[in-house]
């Protein structure tokens, strides 16, 4: 495990902080330099569990908390949360435990050595194995490799590469090429295999001897974007020329069947605001403020103030049409046909993300003795909401039948899906 020495690892600490818990089924659901921004466990897919499990590696970090410490806190997380884990209780903590304590380590030690008098000072960067008895072959190749610290051979090779890897890379200098000896190493060659990412259902080409969603240097994406500006962070956003999360194109489900609904669950135009809210909030079994608990089991705080200005003012209706629509709004979250969760840049902070929770819903309605269909969709996270309920004629494309809004629909797909909704 690595050692930090007397003092706190600021670096290691910074990186770490930065990221946001994410719910997640499995283990593909944050990958690559997603890592860099997002903090997740494997299974851990509601928020108080990945948020302890969060935490614990936080004070492990922060505090120099050892693996048995580490073990308290799992055990906690796991009674209060009842959380049902795959695999032994110490392979899972001791797992949850190195990866994220020695990849935020080496973050810490590429934004060290990413230092541009540090690199003028050490141009170069040497593999060293870690000595371990159960090893990967390519590992103790790549031992004594000396490269520029520019090649792009450590793009894809900076340790960690896997689970359990325990190699590192080390700053040399031409000094300590001439005192040695040593030469300049040629960036071998790599053999590679195929691994379907499920998320994408991208075939990527993975080296040999690197386990998928290693391939990339450790805080690379953080350390980007901690050097642009505001300015250049918006338009980099914007053009797609930095990773943003949320993660797409996925892989997806079709979504559910549309829920036929009667007019009645419509509201007339023209009612005092209150009533509109409500509607909103009787779908909950409530008047007043309300935790409601969704069907993932998340908490989620439900009031009026959802529908109020910063003055108090109601913020009912939204192109003239919102406000009939507020029963569907509300049965987007009690009744979805799917949830999911994902992070978004923060465009007034540069490489900062918010988390989301994204609740969707299609509909049916017959109107004037047409088809009218439309979907809800609900976005609640860090106190800020915002919702919406569409309907549209159906039309056809050939004989197949389909609804309007359809392909804004699906770019509301992503992220990683916590929920579905079983069909019959």
């Amino acid at each position: 495990m690595p050692r930090y020495g007397s003092r706190p690892f600021k670096e290691a600490i910074d990186y770490f902080n930065q990221k946001l818990p994410l719910p997640a089924n499995g283990w593909q659901d944050v990958y690559g330099q997603q890592h860099d921004h997002a903090f997740m466990v494997a299974g851990a897919n509601r928020m108080a569990i990945v948020e302890g499990f969060a935490n614990a590696v936080q004070a492990a970090i922060a505090g120099g908390e050892t693996v048995q410490d580490f073990r308290k806190r799992f055990d906690e997380i796991v009674q209060k949360q009842g959380w049902d884990y795959n695999g032994s209780r110490g392979w899972r903590s001791r797992l949850i435990y190195e990866t994220n304590i020695r990849q935020a380590y080496n973050a810490g030690r590429e934004a060290q050595m990413n230092d541009p008098d540090f690199k003028e000072r050490h141009p170069y960067m040497e593999y060293r194995h870690s000595g371990a008895e159960n090893y990967r072959p390519e590992h103790l190749a790549w031992d004594g490799l000396v490269l520029p610290a520019d090649d792009p051979w450590w793009d894809v090779h900076s340790p960690s590469n896997g689970y359990g890897c325990k190699c590192k890379k080390f700053p040399r200098s031409r000094r300590w090429l001439e005192r040695t000896g040593r030469q300049l190493s040629r960036a071998p060659a790599d053999e590679y295999r195929e691994f379907v990412d499920q998320r994408t259902g991208e075939v990527r080409q993975i080296p040999k001897g690197i386990d998928p969603g290693f391939e990339q240097t450790p805080g690379r994406s953080w350390l980007r974007h901690q050097t642009m500006t505001a300015t250049d962070w918006n338009d980099a956003v914007r053009r797609g020329a930095v990773d943003t999360i949320p993660y797409g194109p996925a892989a997806k489900p079709p979504m559910p069947k549309e829920t036929p609904v009667s007019n009645g669950v419509l509201l007339d135009d023209g009612l005092p605001p209150e009533r509109y809210v409500n509607a909103f909030l009787e779908e909950f079994g409530a008047t007043g403020p309300v935790i409601y608990r969704d069907v993932t089991g998340e908490p989620i705080s439900i009031n009026d103030y959802l529908f109020r200005d910063a003055l108090g003012n109601y913020k009912i209706d939204k192109d003239g049409v919102r406000h009939r629509y507020m029963r569907l709004l509300a049965r987007a979250i009690t009744q979805p046909d799917e949830v999911w969760t994902l992070l978004e840049p923060d465009l007034s902070t540069p490489g900062k993300y918010r988390i989301k929770r994204r609740y969707l819903k299609r509909w049916m309605i017959e109107e004037n003795g047409q088809e009218v269909h439309g979907f809800s969709a609900f976005e609640y996270g860090q106190g800020v909401w915002s919702g919406n309920t569409a309907f549209t004629p159906g039309r056809r494309r050939g004989s197949e039948k389909v609804p309007a809004r359809q392909s804004y629909m699906e770019s509301m797909r992503e992220g990683v899906l916590l929920y579905r909704r079983e069909e019959d």
